[in-house]
């Protein structure tokens, strides 16, 4: 039951898209096959602080509940500091995890699904595109995490040449709106632009990593955000810098990295709390 109402949440949230990306070039067969960062098995865990009023924070509650009001389900969250010994997103842990063509959440897109940890009270699903031309991937977007559907998705285009530069556009609804990170009615248009501007070796908890950086921005009737993404040939998007409109920053980093899993069917994650086979 708890698997059913975090779809229905899902898909309430993302109606409202009209148009999505469209230089993104997706496979119509063999969808998994060819990837070699985002391929089934694999487990990326991120870390991540919020920056607001000059503070850093976590989230001590996440997600979504129904307005009686409003007869509709609203975004909830509520920050806390990074020590509070009771986050609800303590870690966010990004898996790939095996499906059927016909199950998948985005047509043509390998599936990803997002979990916070150490609750693991939900599992959200949604697409990633890894091949020869480009790999783009959805951002994890629950309760708060909405934000970062006003920002660029991390996206990089081959062959990755310095100075590569280039344009996009998607609408989103107005219920990943709010007061936070911005809000208004309808559809919004964001149109981006992406520019890949240096390789540059970072130091993250698995190892030094050498990255493409690639700076972007969101473009829309209510502002400018940015994202600066860190992009390695071997583990993906290792490092996202958001900037959001009202003077809000997302950061978020790998920290560590796990291949060849296999995971607990969902009856068995909800009993457990534990989504790897033991």
């Amino acid at each position: 039951m708890k698997f059913v109402l975090t779809a229905l949440c899902l898909f309430s949230l993302q109606i409202g898209y009209s148009q999505q990306y469209d230089s993104v070039i997706t496979e119509n067969e063999n969808v998994d096959l060819n990837n070699d960062i985002y391929k089934p098995g694999n487990v990326f865990i991120y870390d991540y602080e919020i920056i607001y009023g000059g503070k850093k924070h976590k989230l001590k509650k996440n997600g979504s509940k129904f307005d009686e009001s409003k007869q509709e389900r609203v975004i909830d969250f509520e920050f806390a500091s990074s020590d509070f010994d009771s986050l609800a997103v303590e870690k966010i842990h990004l898996l790939v995890k095996p499906v059927a063509d016909a199950d998948r959440t985005n047509e043509n897109q390998t599936q990803i699904s997002y979990l916070q940890g150490p609750v693991f009270s939900s599992l959200s699903s949604t697409g990633a595109v890894e091949n020869n031309d480009n790999v783009w991937i959805h951002p994890i977007r629950d309760g708060f995490f909405s934000a970062l559907e006003t920002a660029p998705f991390p996206f990089i285009k081959k062959p990755i040449k310095i100075g590569m530069e280039w344009n996009d556009q998607m609408s989103i609804g107005d219920g990943w709106g709010n007061e936070l990170w911005g809000a208004w009615e309808g559809e919004l248009l964001l149109t981006y632009n992406y520019k890949i501007i240096r390789k540059e070796t970072i130091a993250t908890q698995i190892g030094e990593m050498d990255c493409f950086v690639i700076v972007s921005t969101a473009t829309s009737d209510i502002g400018t955000s940015k994202l600066t993404s860190y992009f390695s040939e071997t583990y993906g998007f290792v490092k996202l810098e958001y900037e959001l409109l009202n003077d809000l920053k997302v950061n978020m980093w790998l920290i560590d990295f796990h291949t060849g899993k296999e995971f607990n069917d969902t009856r068995t994650f909800f009993k457990t709390k534990k989504y790897i086979k033991e």
